[in-house]
């Protein structure tokens, strides 16, 4: 009971304050869109990553994920993700080439270094995509898997390529979670359950750009390989049940301190704050209606404000 209204107090605490977010601190600088498109992609501080945080703050700056299409269409936290140019997925690949190859070519031109956060498998393993990644095992006559899923092997390789022809690639980074005792398959999981797993292990392997194939095959096969290496991985973790090895570095990554205290009371002060003066002021319910129908036109019409930015970037660079 206590884990459900966790969870919902946590979804709704995210929307609003996300919602809110993309109202009244986004939205004032989308006019660096057009005056200084470089620039605005500086403000991405807005997204906070907690690992990339203890490993480095000026990582929070230069993350990208590549996410699925839907998740774009969510007000505030979507509206935010295509503000920092985040690359969406509809699964297709004929669509998603030329999304890709628009995005990456942005990221090369504005002249900012990035790091993107890629999942090849293209979404959670959660029960549905589980049933389809072994149907797909079995007809194509490979490995059933318990732990992962297979990964989507061309659009791999098309990114790869795309990355490699604007030389906006140096390395790869593989990336294994996981988790010490729930494995949260779903943001429904996490709204009806609240449920937090206790400790997530991450296992991270760098490799140099020119140690991957550059033959489509032979890089299929090597992705193929590294997905293997993680479900053997991820079993043998599992079979340790709670003994989990010793990591080479820990992070203390927990909602406690007076930073962490303070920042919750700061957003939620803030949204408060917002949502009061919405209550007072026609004049700030016209604001929110005319913002929140800004962000739905450009999504509209554009695909979002990634693809805007991308359109007033080259009318900038052609008139220079």
């Amino acid at each position: 009971m206590f884990g459900r209204i966790n969870g919902v107090i946590f979804v709704v605490l995210l929307f609003i304050t996300s919602y809110l977010g993309c109202i009244f601190l986004l939205f004032p600088v989308v006019p660096f869109l057009f005056l200084a498109p470089s620039l605005w992609r500086k403000l991405d501080w807005l997204f906070l990553f907690n690992v990339l945080y203890k490993i480095d703050p000026l990582l929070l700056t230069t993350e990208k994920i590549s996410l699925k299409a839907p998740l774009k269409r969510i007000p505030g936290a979507g509206w935010a993700m295509s503000a920092g140019s985040y690359i969406f997925l509809e699964r297709s690949f004929e669509r998603d080439k030329t999304n890709m190859a628009e995005i990456i070519e942005y990221y090369k031109k504005s002249g900012n270094i990035y790091q993107l956060l890629l999942f090849p498998e293209g979404t959670d393993r959660g029960v549905r995509a589980a049933a389809q990644s072994e149907a797909y095992a079995k007809k194509n006559g490979l490995c059933v898997y318990d732990y992962v899923l297979h990964p989507r092997i061309t659009g791999f390789n098309y990114l790869l390529n795309l990355m490699r022809q604007q030389n906006y690639i140096s390395y790869i980074y593989d990336i294994t979670l996981a988790y010490e005792d729930v494995i949260i398959d779903s943001e429904m999981t996490l709204l009806k359950e609240g449920v937090f797993p206790k400790n997530v292990h991450f296992d991270i392997k760098r490799y140099n750009i020119d140690e991957i194939p550059t033959d489509p095959q032979q890089s299929g096969k090597w992705l193929t390989d590294l997905w293997q290496g993680k479900e053997k991985k991820l079993k043998e973790l599992r079979g340790i049940s709670k003994s989990y090895p010793s990591l080479a570095v820990q992070f203390q990554v927990k909602t406690q301190g007076i930073g962490y205290y303070l920042t919750a009371a700061l957003w939620i002060t803030k949204s408060a704050v917002w949502l009061y003066l919405m209550y007072l002021y026609n004049s700030v319910r016209i604001y929110v209606l005319f913002v929140s129908l800004f962000y739905m036109v450009v999504l509209r019409h554009y695909n979002g404000l990634e693809f805007l930015a991308i359109k007033w970037f080259r009318s900038k660079r052609k008139s220079v």
